[in-house]
This record gives structure tokens, sequence and C-alpha cells, in this order.
């Protein structure tokens, strides 16, 4: 999420090379709507934003662990905080009703020329409104170390900005019931073989993955060893799912859970997935957020 309580992800893949999107294409519109988002939070108010574009069923992560995002923000004091963040990479479903965005954000003193008070990456899931708006249902993220000097270029997966003929209309529960099904089949592995190969066999090869405290990667050596250091009862708790009616591109999440003494660290999750015809789902972007 956009915010130094929240947010997530990601360093592109190499395929995926700095582009401007056709703007005509709902992939466009979906960027347009994520940069109005934030000039809104410069312009009106962090809170104000959130409470705008949210919709009235959205999630989000904050220290009461799960909760409405719009009432959240409708409810927050404010505080003398700059909230900004920008949009580094979009994809969006075949029926283009339903996409996610992820980039850099950071916050700082409301004064001009101050130093970043924290920073992160942000992953934020977007669905199409009846009245053609494109409204946030879900947001989410982790902090990072800050990259100093860097240039935060836009992609998108190729063919993204292209309008796919005839996309399948697929029952959303059914497809909300298979993401979760699959939910339970990474913690039966993990339960049963706590090993990186338990897990990445439910990645895509060009997962992207940030865990808190660490900067976005899709390196498969990086992924393997992030995945290695995990603490073997490491256990998650599904709290919900999304899809696209397209059925090819989903969502889960949920609260992360690590028992010990004297304390148990809790934390929480998001997982983007995807799925080819004939396929089984498979996790293209994961944030994990481990206090």
């Amino acid at each position: 999420m956009k915010l130094n309580f929240l947010p997530l992800l990601l360093f592109l893949p190499s395929f995926v090379m700095a582009q401007e999107p056709d703007s005509s294409s709902a992939i466009f519109n979906m960027r347009e709507a994520e940069r109005h988002f934030a000039q809104a939070s410069l312009m009106i108010g962090r809170n104000a934003a959130f409470a705008e574009y949210f919709t009235d069923s959205s999630a989000i992560f904050t220290d009461k662990w799960l909760t409405n995002g719009k009432q959240f923000f409708k409810d927050l004091k404010a505080s003398p905080v700059v909230l900004k963040w920008e949009p580094e990479f979009m994809d969006i479903s075949a029926s283009c009703d339903f996409g996610i965005s992820t980039g850099p954000w950071e916050t700082q003193e409301y004064r001009p020329n101050t130093a970043p008070i924290a920073t992160g990456y942000f992953l934020t899931v977007w669905k199409k409104q009846k009245d053609g708006e494109w409204k946030v249902i879900l947001d989410g993220g982790s902090t990072t170390p800050a990259i100093s000097g860097s240039k935060h270029n836009f992609s998108f997966p190729p063919g993204a900005d292209k309008p796919v003929s005839n996309p399948p209309e697929i029952n959303v529960e059914l497809s909300c019931k298979e993401l979760m099904d699959r939910e339970e089949q990474i913690l039966e592995e993990w339960e049963r073989s706590p090993l990186p190969s338990s897990y990445t066999e439910f990645l895509s090869p060009n997962v992207r993955i940030q865990f808190n405290g660490h900067l976005p990667t899709t390196n498969a050596d990086t992924i393997n060893s992030l995945i290695a250091h995990f603490d073997k009862n490491l256990t998650w708790k599904s709290s919900g799912s999304g899809a696209a009616t397209s059925g090819d591109m989903g969502f889960t999440y949920g609260l992360l859970e690590i028992p010990g003494k004297p304390e148990v660290i809790k934390g929480h999750y998001v997982r983007i997935w995807k799925k080819q015809p004939g396929a089984d789902w498979k996790i293209v972007l994961e944030m994990m957020n481990l206090n």
C-alpha cells in the first residue's frame, strides 16, 4: 500500500522494456487513473485522495491488519506528511476490467526540500466500475531501501495495450475458488516440506518478488535465497480473493504468522496470479510484509 505503514515491489525482467501504451488502450486509462490518484494525494491530501479512489468494499493492511480502505481513510486523522508515488509497472486482464500497478513510494514532511521519512514499493489492484471509472479494490506493499538517483520508467508486458478479440467470460466465483484452492496447496506443500522447491513450483518463471526490507527482484537465484531464509514455521491465512471476468488474472491476500516466544510475529501478503488456457494458476507477483 502507498503509505508508511504498508506498500510493494519490483525490478522488471529483461524482456519488459520502458514504453508508452497506446493512448486508446485500457492500460493507458488505468495508468491515467493511477497518476490522477497520485496527483490528488498532493493536491487534496492523502486521506481525501484514498477515500475518493477506493471502492466501498476495498481492503488495506494497517496496524489493525486488515480493514476497509475507504472508511479507514475517511476516519484517519490528518497528519503533516506528504505521500508521493508513481506507477512503474502495470498489467491488465484480457477483459480489460481488472489490473494491477506497482512502483516506488515515499513519504516526507509537509515542507519543501526535506529528505524522505520512509520509502518502499506499492501494489494496487484496480477494477473498472460500471460507470467506466477505475477504482482501487486492494492496496498493499512494503518498505524498502531507497533507490538513490534512479529513474523510474513505466513498462508493461508486451501486448498488454492491445485489445483481445472475444475474451472468454469465466464465472468469477469459480476463478476465486480455484485461487483459494491454490492457496491451500501452497500451504500444504510448505508445511509438508518447507524448502524453496516446494514454494517455487507455484511461481511463474518471470515472477516479481518483494519482501519487506528488500528491493524488488525477478532474479531466480535471489528469489530462491529469500525463500530459503523463510522461517520454517511461517504460515499464512487467506482472507480473500478476486479475479477478472476473463479468468486469466486474479489475486489472493491475507495474514502471515510465525509462532514464537515471547511473541508471535505477524504480517500480511498479496499474491497476483495469472492463468494460461489449459494450465494452472501461477504467481506472477508476490508481496510479503512481516513486522
